[in-house]
């Protein structure tokens, strides 16, 4: 059978035409005709549709006979398993005790939407668009308390076994199912899942979707073992620009993801090696550069720092392709040359940088330490007493609004720097 064959419509590029085939036809299978390996053919052949939409790959794709030979993800589980056990509410001799008689009532459209649910988060570059999300919760037996209450615990399971979605989607899904909301609460065995959910609220883990559009046939996927047992390297400056032909990212997502629940378990080893497989697959997102950088930037204070050259010199360089201006970023460049005690090096960096950033008194304080730390400690009283000299002018001009820095926000930045500068040389404070 084709993929055509077992969704029962002709051939079509219509994705959500494939998806209503596909929902339409597991709604439609009687609760005591169910089957594993059916579902399994329908799952293979709503992915196989779904590739041929956006990319013409195999049109007429046979389901293989051996159906259980066919995978389906714990997402998908977590959300197929809900779906069964309603469907055996509408059998007669099912009991339906502490279930709500509204529930019963409308158990079929709740199936339905159940199942359309499960349908777009299987379909990744469909469920990072809030909108499909927004026209989905639209349906009417959301409207329904009592329905909303019985399907509010059962979704959230399902949506954090699979959580990759972008920070929208996971708000506007928390505020039509208020899981966060405390006056209502959630049973403590779903610590879990509201773990989850915290984190993908959370405004420092926003990160964007919105570059991921595949349009063309993907290259095929390494397989799992290969990806483990072979040694990983950043494939340093071979930028890999988004393409049509060669991005998957749909695991380039889930790469990121691992980096940045890494970075917030604090493990350092595991950050760096879901960086690199990430950036081997695609380096033209900003943000896995902004929170991999932040996070050996806080390794670095605490001492904790190690990285070769080439790669913290690579992260740096492509951080400056995507904010060419941003001071924070150079810095970074000049004292990696500090911490392997390359003063002169890291002295000529940042005396290119008080060119640039004539208001930047952080820069010249980086510049004494180089100076103090390479045994001339003349140079960094001098350079020390420079910044006491500068610092009201500066400050008057930063506040003033008229500062060689480009724009409102920097200056911000920088005159609270200089701030912290001035607490530094005086004793008075730790840097911020």
């Amino acid at each position: 059978m084709t993929i055509w064959d077992v969704l029962k419509i002709n051939r079509t590029d219509n994705i959500p035409a494939i998806r209503m085939a596909y929902v339409k036809g597991l709604c439609e299978i009687n609760p005591e005709e169910f089957s594993i390996p059916d579902f399994l053919a329908a799952h293979e052949a709503y992915q196989r549709a779904l590739l041929y939409a956006r990319s013409g790959t195999d049109p007429d794709y046979e389901i293989p006979e051996d159906r259980n030979s066919l995978r389906i993800t714990r997402g998908v589980i977590a959300y197929m398993e809900p779906i069964v056990r309603l469907r055996e509410l509408a059998l007669p001799d099912t009991a339906k005790t502490g279930t709500p008689p509204d529930v019963i009532k409308h158990l079929s459209d709740i199936v339905f939407f159940y199942t359309m649910m499960m349908a777009l988060q299987d379909d990744f570059y469909s469920r990072i668009e809030v909108e499909n999300w927004k026209e989905l919760l639209q349906s009417d037996i959301l409207r329904n308390p009592l329905i909303l209450r019985y399907l509010r615990l059962p979704l959230l399971a399902s949506v954090a076994a699979e959580p990759l979605l972008p920070q929208n989607v996971w708000l506007y899904l928390d505020v039509v199912f208020q899981w966060s909301n405390p006056n209502i609460g959630v049973p403590k065995d779903y610590s879990e899942e509201m773990r989850i959910l915290k984190t993908e609220t959370d405004p420092r883990w926003d990160l964007s979707f919105s570059r991921f559009r595949l349009i063309k046939k993907l290259p095929e996927r390494p397989k799992e073992r290969e990806r483990v047992l072979h040694p990983i390297k950043w494939e340093y400056g071979k930028v890999k620009r988004a393409s049509a032909f060669n991005t998957d990212f749909e695991m380039y997502a889930a790469y990121r993801r691992f980096c940045r629940d890494a970075i917030i378990d604090g493990n350092a080893s595991d950050a760096e090696k879901w960086f690199i497989r990430a950036a081997n697959v695609f380096d033209g997102d900003s943000d896995l550069f902004v929170i991999f950088y932040d996070f050996i930037k806080g390794l670095r204070s605490k001492g904790e720092y190690s990285m070769t050259q080439e790669m913290h010199l690579g992260i740096v360089a492509r951080l400056l392709d995507f904010y060419p201006e941003h001071l924070g970023f150079l810095i970074s460049k000049a004292d990696y040359y500090f911490d392997n005690k390359q003063y002169d090096q890291a002295i000529e960096e940042y005396r290119k940088l008080e060119v640039q950033f004539p208001d930047s008194l952080m820069v010249l304080y980086a510049m004494a330490r180089a100076y103090q730390a390479s045994g001339r400690d003349t140079d960094s009283s001098k350079i020390l007493k420079l910044i006491e000299k500068r610092y009201k002018s500066v400050q008057e001009r930063l506040n003033s609004g008229r500062s060689h820095s480009l724009d409102a926000s920097s200056m911000k930045v920088i005159r609270e720097e200089n701030e912290n500068v001035m607490r530094l040389i005086s004793g008075k404070g730790k840097p911020r």
